[in-house]
Order: structure tokens, then C-alpha cells, then sequence
């Protein structure tokens, strides 16, 4: 069972394309929202929540791979059981909460399958990231918004999905309606997709304090979480180079705009693994803008889709 991180020099290249196909419109926003609450609270803040879990699953998984690799089924079974249960106590995300609990409660599985399954949701919440999310109080500071234009991004953005290794998904964008849909599929180890738009010229954004999005919303608000992806020139140089922030709108707020400041995008990554000593994002020179939806949060039919979006200073 191998380590649940993994970090690559900035040197490391790799070659990827891909291909956007149609999908099916399928969100009501008219429906109601689910039930379950975006995170099961306890009397400490998310991120504490969080950290906490992942140190468990660290400790666990320390004392459970040995253990496996040396033939010790049972005992990583067993590990991994017992933190299990002692992390649905923390407060997690839903969608992990619910998988996690149903894992626990599953006595079917042999030990094998109980170590193996549990160790994938391990490595769930060991990825997931807390999202920005809109203000639900007009407490946001005094900020002006300068939408994008026309003429700054193509109508027609270009679909990158997870066909590169196999993947099915697939994604499509409404321009009139501002509206990105689709479907992420886990077959053939995928699980993304995601739209790009390219500038013609680079942008100079240096004035402004970041990206704005107004009018949010999503499927699933209470599971669902996307990524806003930035290239500067600095990615240019590295194939398959990006910044990206994790943002939602769980609670539904329209009355406030999400704020994602440029200084969020700290750290370049490809492929979902960090850049070990890159650069944070530069928007003196940005050459690409996107939005995506990805595992393990999005697995299935997605929608998002908002009123505008471009820049705050």
C-alpha cells in the first residue's frame, strides 16, 4: 500500500491532449438542495477538522502498510477500522462522511477489501481541500468588478478531459447561459473535466486583486466542488502547468460575489501534484483562464453555472 502524497520537481514534464464531447443538461435549480450539510460540524472550525483527520490517516496509514506488506492483513483491516470511526467524529465533508460511514457499517468485506476500500477513502479526504466559497453576509470588502468582455475571451473555450488516460468524462459549455455541464467519469482511472480559454495576448493583471464570480451555482451545493485554473507565462515553460483554487457555493448565495485573490494561487501544479519550489502566480502575465470539475467531489452529472465573471480591484 503505497504513500498517500506525492510531490514532483518542476522540472518534470509530460505530454497531454484532449478533446471536449457533448453532455446532457440535466440541473434544476428550482430543487431543493440536499439534506446533508456541506461539512458535519463540530465545535472546531473545518480546517481544524480536517488537518486533524488527515494526521490520523497519516498515523494509520504508517502502521497499516507495514503491516499488509508483511502479510498482517488483519491488523491493517483493523487500523484502519478504528480510524476510521474515530474520524466521522471530526467532522468531514458529506460526501466522504457518507462514504466513510458506509464503509465502517459494511461487514461483508473481508479484510482485504475493508483495508483496500477504506484506504481509498482515506486518500479522498487526504486530496480533498476546503473551497472559497461566497460571503452568506454582505461582509465582503468594498470592491469594484470589471466583468470580462468579448473580446478578452473566445466564446468557445477548448474541452480538456480525462481522455488522455482513458477516461470517459465529459463537459460542455452554454456560452449564452455561462453554463459548464458534464459528466466525470472514475472508468479507466479518470475523473475530470474541464474548459480553457486561451488569450490571444497575454494579460496584464496586476492592477486587480483577483477573479471574481457572481451568481453561482452548482449541482449538489452541499457535495459539489470546482476549480478555477490560472497559466501564467512561468506555466508556459512547464507542459501541463497550472494554478488552481477550490471554490463552491454550498449555501447558495447570490447576493454576493465569490472573491478568489490572485494570492491563493500560490503554488504551480501539474497533474495534481505540487511544483516543489515553483513560483506563486504572476498576473502580470496570465495567458490562460479555466474552470473544472474533478474527483473525488464531482463523481457523475455536474452543472455550474453563474451571471458573470472577470476581475475585482
Amino acid at each position: 500500500m503505497h504513500s498517500i502524497t506525492m510531490k514532483v520537481p518542476l522540472r518534470a514534464y509530460l505530454l497531454f491532449t484532449a478533446t471536449c464531447s457533448s453532455a446532457r443538461a440535466f440541473y434544476n435549480p428550482h430543487s431543493p438542495s440536499s439534506p446533508s450539510t456541506f461539512l458535519n460540524m463540530s465545535t472546531t472550525s473545518p480546517s481544524t477538522n480536517l488537518s486533524q483527520a488527515k494526521q490520523l490517516i497519516s498515523k494509520a496509514i504508517s502502521i497499516g502498510a507495514p503491516a499488509y506488506n508483511a502479510g498482517d492483513i488483519n491488523k491493517c483491516a483493523t487500523v484502519y477500522q478504528d480510524t476510521a470511526k474515530e474520524i466521522t467524529s471530526l467532522g468531514i465533508p458529506s460526501a466522504l462522511q457518507s462514504e466513510l460511514l458506509a464503509e465502517i457499517e459494511n461487514e461483508a468485506s473481508n479484510d482485504n477489501a475493508k483495508a483496500w476500500a477504506l484506504r481509498r477513502i482515506f486518500d479522498s479526504i487526504v486530496d480533498y481541500t476546503l473551497p472559497l466559497t461566497p460571503s452568506p453576509e454582505p461582509t465582503i470588502p468594498s470592491v469594484t468588478l470589471e466583468p470580462f468582455t468579448q473580446t478578452q475571451l473566445p466564446n468557445e473555450p477548448l474541452g480538456v478531459m480525462d481522455n488522455v488516460m482513458g477516461g470517459i468524462s465529459r463537459g460542455s459549455w452554454i456560452s449564452k447561459a455561462n453554463t459548464f455541464f458534464g459528466e466525470t467519469s472514475l472508468a479507466n482511472n479518470g475523473g475530470f473535466a474541464s474548459l480553457r480559454w486561451r488569450f490571444p495576448q497575454k494579460q496584464n493583471w496586476s492592477y486587480a486583486k483577483g477573479i471574481y464570480i457572481k451568481g453561482l451555482r452548482h449541482s449538489k451545493p452541499m457535495e459539489h466542488t470546482f476549480r478555477i485554473i490560472l497559466k501564467d507565462d512561468n506555466c508556459e515553460r512547464v507542459r501541463l502547468a497550472n494554478y488552481k483554487v477550490v471554490f463552491a457555493n454550498p449555501d447558495q448565495v447570490q447576493d454576493q460575489p465569490l472573491l478568489i485573490p490572485f494570492t491563493d494561487f500560490d503554488e504551480m501544479e501539474q497533474m495534481g501534484n505540487s511544483l516543489v519550489g515553483s513560483p506563486s502566480f504572476n498576473p502580470m502575465s496570465v495567458t490562460e483562464i479555466g474552470i473544472m470539475a474533478i474527483k473525488p467531489t464531482v463523481v457523475g452529472e455536474f452543472q455550474l453555472e453563474f451571471e458573470e465573471w472577470g476581475l475585482y480591484v
